[in-house]
């Protein structure tokens, strides 16, 4: 694989990003050198795609707009107003206030650049061009068509026309909106006389004016000022919405604020009655103005629905507006050298297309053999792989987001520092280390996701993964609580069953309710009549009877326990009880339980009489031919052979006899664990001991080995069978000559107490003994794991079981290399 060694890897990310580096500072340089030939235009305000040329423009086309709707719209080709000299009167105001019409009523349209319009509302026209709307059309030109604009036209940085709409109203006024560059954003004109009438300015600037005698809206959320009417702000609107009361005169607030006197009020109530209300929503209706006639002082109610406005449409309005030819000159010109500059940069980056690729092509190789480890010969995490993954892929999103924002602001940069760095282009020099460090940035972000995707470790190592497992964790230990909790509630859900079916409980609890019941019942009769006696009386007799009844169910509760005592002696049999008995549901549960101790039993017990007989069928079987095989070579053992052959007998002679000896330990340990064939007797532990070991001193001289005694009592009668216990010892001596270091003592000690009578032999073992004494007691078990000596690990399990089948415990203790033979039997009483 490539790049095995991270110290190369580290050599390749470098040079990468290097050349990376290099594409992107002499990109950004060759960039920077053209654009400075464009610089010169973007500061100037007399061309195209300036701030200041797309403001004129638009604000002429506003001008337009508010001429045509307002102006136009209400004139004839005489100029002459076509409406009624209210309406006049508030056209010119309006016009005025929008400094599009002089003192004179002459029209004022600013154009500082001597742009070529037409615009038109109906068959009215204004224009300053003699050309027709068909020749202003142009792709620089702005075509509002039938209340319509058509397209953006070129030349400008923004394009802004704005809401502009207006309505009409059955009272008189028409409202226009205009949100642009113009002095208002909406202006109010009305089609009656506005002198006197009180008024106010919306949110747009508008004077909107009305009348209080019904025939024009007030204004809901204003409040006008009126001496003889002034109320507070919170219960403004609700006055106004006040229910006209033909019994009743409200004033919203007291005498001394509303500014009547009291003789004035009682003059225009006319002997209504006369009530102060604090507040005016408990006496409103939302759907109704009220208004106060100050000549008749009466108040007039009008609903809301009476007003009304309908919304106009600007489709008799077109406008067209062209900016000179010289502009249009100028800006093609200006995109024609921008465009030819843009082709010289291509030009000139060409070149450093290769380099930017190799260094492409090196990420792309890094991103394949990132994380491979050669001296483990397999991909793994370092530290920076086991932070977060999610921080990774945030570096990756800013690194590309710093990148979008330095190509896109590289004429903002360049030209800011221009001004202090006139002779370096340190723009460039910037642009172009944040665009290596954003590449270096996402290359590495990359290559740590890269990795942990080859280790399967991305979900591991987030977040977002470890939250996930936490949770999942946590979820388990609460599925797991509810599960034992369900459990519990099924286990006592059980008892509860059980309960409900034990006839012992239900008669106690029923007999219990019974005599508590009675008990009050007597109580009650006999207690508040003063009869202590007959209380006394009826109280001993219910005890009696409850007593006996009692007695009666604890006696067949009595055979249950009988039953499980004569279970724990081994008697297994099953009871028979009446159904309606109280012990009936315990004994037959008893039962189920006896049939299932039996059966087990029993199955067990067919078990060890099957694998004794196959030991003992197998033995048994091996003897004849085992037998023939000896005699044979006993024969063979009488011929002249050569020496070789004669080495090869006594070989199959060896051999021949350790597998009799093993078939022998075999029968005798199958017939050992099924404690059949054992006959103890009266046995003194002491001169058994004595005799097997001197049976056993031409063994221990050929061995090599010491082997000290140490008897402290004189005797030990024990009640044992002598054969199998002469067999224990002998299995432990010979164990102990075969596996004890070259060198050491034997040592074989005796004692004796009141009850139990102690025999132990101890060595050290010449190997090391990595094995447990449950291990060691088992059958085929050897301690030399190597085999160098012979033996067939069935010593030391005979050794135990014929000391248990003595009535004896046999057990191992192994202390570093000392190992403890224990023999422990029960003393014959005296």
């Amino acid at each position: 694989m490539i790049l095995k060694k991270r110290l190369t890897r580290i050599i390749a990310f470098i040079i990468s990003c290097t050349l990376v580096g290099i594409c992107a500072f002499q990109c950004v340089f060759i960039v920077n050198e053209n654009m400075k030939q464009v610089d010169s235009r973007s500061n100037r305000d007399d061309v195209m795609e300036s701030h200041d040329y797309t403001h004129d423009i638009n604000h002429l086309f506003d001008q337009l707009w508010a001429v045509s709707s307002i102006y136009l719209r209400n004139t004839d080709k005489n100029s002459r107003y076509t409406c009624s000299k209210e309406y006049e009167k508030s056209i010119k105001q309006a016009m005025q206030e929008l400094e599009l019409m002089d003192i004179s009523g002459k029209l004022t349209i600013e154009n500082p650049r001597d742009f070529e319009y037409y615009a038109s509302c109906g068959d009215r026209v204004l224009t300053n061009t003699t050309k027709s709307a068909e020749e202003l059309k142009s792709d620089y030109s702005i075509e509002y068509i039938k209340g319509q604009t058509n397209f953006f036209p070129k030349g400008m940085n923004w394009y802004h026309q704005g809401e502009k709409r207006w309505y009409t109203t059955n009272y008189g006024l028409t409202y226009y909106l205009m949100y642009g560059s113009l002095p208002k954003q909406a202006v109010a004109l009305y089609d009656l006389d506005t002198t006197d009438l009180e008024s106010y300015t919306d949110d747009f600037g508008a004077v909107l004016y009305y009348k209080t005698d019904g025939t024009m809206p007030v204004p809901e959320n204003n409040y006008r000022n009126n001496e003889e009417l002034e109320f507070e702000p919170a219960n403004r609107e609700a006055f106004e919405q006040f229910e006209h009361d033909e019994e009743n005169v409200y004033y919203a607030l007291p005498d001394e604020r509303n500014g009547f006197e009291p003789n004035e009020r009682d003059i225009w109530s006319e002997g209504k009655n006369v009530e102060s209300v604090g507040d005016m929503s408990e006496v409103t209706d939302t759907d109704m103005y009220m208004f106060f006639d100050e000549n008749s002082r009466n108040w007039i109610k009008v609903s809301k629905d009476k007003f009304q406005k309908y919304d106009e449409k600007n489709s008799d309005i077109t406008i067209y507006i062209k900016p000179s030819e010289a502009l249009i000159s100028e800006y093609e010109q200006y995109q024609t050298m921008r465009g030819n500059i843009e082709q010289d940069s291509v030009h000139k980056a060409m070149p450093l297309i290769p380099v930017g690729i190799a260094g492409a092509i090196i990420a792309l190789l890094l991103l394949i053999a990132c994380g491979y480890d050669a001296e483990k010969k397999k991909f793994v995490l370092s530290m920076p792989d086991r932070i977060f993954a999610e921080l990774p892929v945030v570096f990756i999103a800013g690194a590309a987001a710093g990148v979008f924002a330095l190509l896109y602001g590289m004429d903002e940069i360049r030209t800011v520092l221009a001004e202090y760095y006139t002779n370096v282009d340190m723009g460039g020099i910037i642009t172009g280390s944040a665009l290596t460090a954003c590449y270096a940035i996402a290359l590495g972000s990359l290559i740590t996701l890269s990795t942990r995707l080859k280790c399967g470790s991305v979900f591991k190592t987030s977040l977002t993964g470890r939250i996930l497992v936490f949770v999942w964790k946590y979820l388990k230990k609460l599925c797991s609580f509810i599960r034992k909790k369900l459990d519990l509630r099924s286990i006592r859900h059980i008892e509860k069953k059980a309960l409900k079916n034990d006839l012992f409980m239900r008669r106690f609890l029923m007999r219990t309710a019974i005599a508590a019941a009675a008990e009050f019942f007597v109580f009650i009769a006999t207690i508040p009549s003063r009869e202590l006696e007959a209380f006394l009386v009826c109280s001993v007799f219910l005890l009696v009877l409850y007593v006996i009844f009692s007695f009666r169910d604890h006696a067949e509760i009595a055979a249950v326990a009988k039953q499980i005592a004569d279970m724990n002696g081994g008697d297994y049999s099953p009871r028979l009880v009446p159904e309606k008995s109280p012990a009936y549901g315990m004994t037959n549960n008893l039962n189920n339980i006896s049939d299932g101790i039996r059966h087990a039993v029993d199955k067990q017990v067919q078990s060890e009489r099957m694998k004794i007989e196959l030991v003992t069928n197998v033995s048994h079987d091996l003897k004849t031919p085992l037998t023939s095989i000896i005699s044979y070579i006993d024969l063979l053992s009488a011929e002249e052979m050569s020496p070789a052959a004669r080495d090869y007998v006594n070989i199959i002679s060896q051999k021949s006899d350790r597998l009799k000896a093993m078939v022998s330990d075999l029968f005798d340990l199958a017939k050992a664990t099924s404690n059949t064939d054992v006959n103890n007797e009266q046995i003194d532990a002491v001169i058994l001991t004595r005799q097997v070991i001197g049976d056993m001193t031409d063994k221990i001289a050929q061995s090599g080995m010491e082997v000290r005694t140490d008897i402290k009592v004189q005797t030990a009668p024990i009640m044992a069978e002598g054969k199998k216990l002469y067999r224990v010892l002998q299995n432990l001596i010979d164990n102990a000559l075969k596996y004890s270091l070259t060198g050491t003592r034997i040592y074989i000690n005796l004692d004796s107490d009141e009850k139990l009578t102690y025999i132990s032999v101890k060595n050290i073992s010449a190997e090391e003994m990595n094995f447990t004494p449950e291990e060691i007691t088992e059958r085929f078990t050897r301690g030399d794991k190597s085999r160098t000596t012979e033996g067939n690990g069935l010593g030391l399990s005979i050794a135990k079981s014929f000391t248990e089948a003595c009535g004896g415990k046999f057990e191992v203790v192994i202390d570093g290399d000392m190992f403890t033979a224990n023999v422990i039997l029960p003393n014959i009483e005296k």
